[in-house]
């Protein structure tokens, strides 16, 4: 078996460990049990920092081709240039990449920064394809993204996935798009000489 198949067959597990059990219950222990085989041999190949490692790096992978499911966002399509949970198995995504930034950080604490590099990375790409999706959706009108409100965005697109996330929550998927399309619309308004990306005139 290769370590990328390995790799998926690890997050996978790591999924179920940690939405079933929680971030305190995570071990490689657990995650044999999922898997059917003993902790030894996972642990004769990777040690716990290295499984962690390859499972950041491929729950990144998927995460990203998660966000950028919808539409390229431009003049017609997306109303959210990133998005939103919108499902329990979504939401549960959402509380998963938390746990494991929990658990990358552990991880750098004792040493070993190759996990909690792996999450970094995958905030830089996920910025980077909100910058470009921003930067398309203004080419109609010449203009680029503010990196503040690039950075704004990506903000309250982080804070309305995370409220979503929680079960006490009560707003919904569709308050959430209609909070961050109206943010992304009033900042796109100040490089289109106050019109919107589809050229009508912001209200």
């Amino acid at each position: 078996m290769d370590d990328r198949e390995y790799a998926e067959i690890l997050t996978d597990a790591a999924f179920f460990v940690i939405s079933g059990k929680g971030v305190d219950r995570f071990s490689v222990r657990a995650l044999a049990r999922w898997m059917k085989v003993s902790p030894a041999a996972i642990l004769n190949d990777y040690s716990r920092g290295r499984t962690l490692a390859m499972i950041a790096g491929r729950f990144g992978q998927r995460w990203l081709a998660w966000s950028a499911g919808d539409p390229l966002f431009g003049p017609t399509p997306a109303r959210v240039p990133l998005r939103l949970p919108e499902g329990p198995d979504e939401q549960l995504g959402i509380r998963v990449l938390g746990a494991l930034q929990l658990l990358a950080e552990g991880e750098r604490v004792r040493g070993n920064g190759v996990p909690a590099s792996q999450l970094d990375r995958l905030r830089e790409e996920e910025l980077a394809l909100l910058r470009q999706r921003l930067r398309d959706a203004l080419r109609c009108c010449g203009a680029a993204p503010d990196d503040r409100h690039v950075a704004g965005i990506m903000a309250l697109t982080r804070g309305l996935r995370e409220t979503l996330a929680d079960a006490e929550s009560r707003l919904t998927p569709t308050e959430a798009t209609e909070i961050l399309s109206g943010y992304v619309a009033a900042a796109h308004a100040t490089g289109c000489d106050g019109r919107l990306p589809d050229g009508e005139p912001v209200s």
